[in-house]
């Protein structure tokens, strides 16, 4: 649908929605990303003020400040998704990131390659702790390219058994390395975990290219949840990471993002947690996050 130039009427409209200033927080993301524009231009400028002075914003922040890690969770997610990084929200988020990651350890259950993908978008790449945590989980990757399931219960990962890797943790994975490859590094696991999807046309068994792997997965799911990322998600970070659009797995991805398109060029939210990380419209609803997403994953 939406290239980096919008060629016909409809397109335009698609982007001229995108960019409305009642949503500051798409609006950002929109030009930085998609309009590629540079952290000084006046637009991102304006529109960064206009979503630091925003009741969305503050209510982020009131949740970054709790004792509740996963509050604190939901705030670094918001701020990561809505492309704020840290230099823009200054002394309010690095005491807390640390208070984070020094109280877990970056464990948080299965949300942990989640929160380091939020950490790299905000720019904590540059400090040591993270950049170590990274190459630490990214060193896990098994031999069919996906990442094991983290759980101690022996009837669900039996250490003494070999394990398929879980698909739902793989997924976040993904969503790490797009992250590190948008911020100049390209992980070592990079190709192999890029095989490990492309191998399933994105979203299927190995052993049944029909039945997916996790259903969710062929939703839009949003905000993601660490266990629950929709296909918006999932075909852009492999477009991040070079997958040719006309590829067999790319044209998949495309098939199923596009069961949740309108004619009017929008796309549809067809699910979300009860308590999102933040506000992100409502379910059966067009909605701007994916259709940014969508456009972005051309």
């Amino acid at each position: 649908m939406c290239g980096n130039q919008c060629n016909n009427k409809t397109d335009r409209s698609v982007l001229e929605w995108l960019l409305e200033e009642s949503a500051p927080e798409v609006r950002l993301r929109t030009l930085k990303e998609y309009l590629k524009l540079p952290e000084d231009n006046t637009q991102v400028v304006e529109c960064k003020k206009a979503l630091l002075q925003s009741k969305m914003y503050e209510r982020a922040l009131k949740k970054l400040r709790t004792e509740k890690p996963w509050a604190k969770f939901d705030a670094v997610m918001a701020f990561a998704e809505w492309g704020l990084t840290r230099d823009d929200i200054g002394k309010d988020i690095d005491g807390e990131v640390f208070a984070l990651i020094e109280s877990t350890g970056f464990r948080m259950l299965c949300g942990k390659p989640y929160l380091l993908r939020n950490l790299v978008k905000l720019g904590y790449n540059r400090e040591d702790i993270v950049k170590n945590e990274i190459d630490h989980v990214l060193g896990g990757i098994k031999e069919d390219g996906g990442f094991g399931c983290i759980s101690t219960n022996k009837k669900i990962n039996d250490p003494r058994k070999p394990h398929k890797s879980c698909a739902r943790l793989t997924v976040e994975y993904l969503l790490l390395a797009a992250e590190l490859h948008l911020s100049g590094y390209k992980a070592d696991c990079e190709e192999a975990l890029v095989r490990y999807f492309t191998k399933r046309n994105i979203f299927y068994r190995t052993d049944d290219l029909k039945t997916p792997m996790v259903n969710v997965m062929l939703e839009t799911f949003y905000p993601s949840d660490p266990i629950k990322v929709g296909v918006h998600n999932i075909v852009y970070a492999l477009r991040v990471l070079g997958c040719a659009p006309d590829s067999e797995a790319m044209q998949e991805g495309y098939r199923v993002l596009n069961r949740h398109r309108l004619d009017n060029g929008r796309y549809l939210l067809s699910a979300s947690k009860s308590v999102p990380a933040f506000k992100a419209g409502n379910v059966g609803e067009e909605n701007k996050w994916i259709t940014l997403y969508a456009c972005m994953a051309q």
